[in-house]
């Protein structure tokens, strides 16, 4: 709740992906390995950002997350 109470001092919108690539236009949404669930609200993001022609990966833990971006084509 703290974090979430920060975030939202510092102007962060909520559903967001956590990460993001700007040189490949990739965002990165990170849950646990098991349980995470993507939000609504995660969900009308992500729809959004690929709408637009960016990438968006949901990394379930670390290693996921860098296998899926070890396997994205990254621009040249």
């Amino acid at each position: 709740m703290a974090q979430g109470a920060a975030f939202k001092a510092e102007g962060v919108s909520p559903g967001v992906p956590d990460l993001f690539v700007p040189a490949w236009s990739l965002w990165v949404e990170m849950k646990r390995q098991t349980g995470g669930v993507v939000s609504p609200v995660q969900r009308d993001w992500i729809e959004y950002l690929q709408s637009i022609g960016h990438q968006v990966i949901v990394g379930r833990g670390f290693e996921n997350a860098k296998s899926q971006i070890e396997g994205i084509k990254k621009p040249q």
